[in-house]
């Protein structure tokens, strides 16, 4: 993915969104990053880059978010 496209901020408060929303439907309210991390298999450092903005997530990584939630890509990197 290259981020000429993508915004990084914007795509950070979007994985943050999902993550809470996610706590929710696990009845978990303080799901921490790390332990999200965990549930979707990838490392808790690059799923806390990602959410801070600090870095576009891999292929890899959109795949294991969208396999455990659900989540819409389209909307994830707004691209609808």
């Amino acid at each position: 993915m290259s981020n000429d496209n993508v915004d990084l901020a914007k795509l950070g408060e979007r994985l943050a969104a999902v993550r809470r929303t996610y706590s929710q439907n696990i009845d978990l309210p303080t799901l921490s990053a790390a332990l999200f991390a965990t549930l979707i298999r990838v490392r808790a450092a690059t799923y806390q880059a990602c959410e801070a903005g600090e870095t576009e997530p891999t292929v890899a990584f959109l795949v294991a978010l969208r396999r455990r939630t659900g989540v819409s890509l389209d909307w994830l990197l707004d691209l609808d």
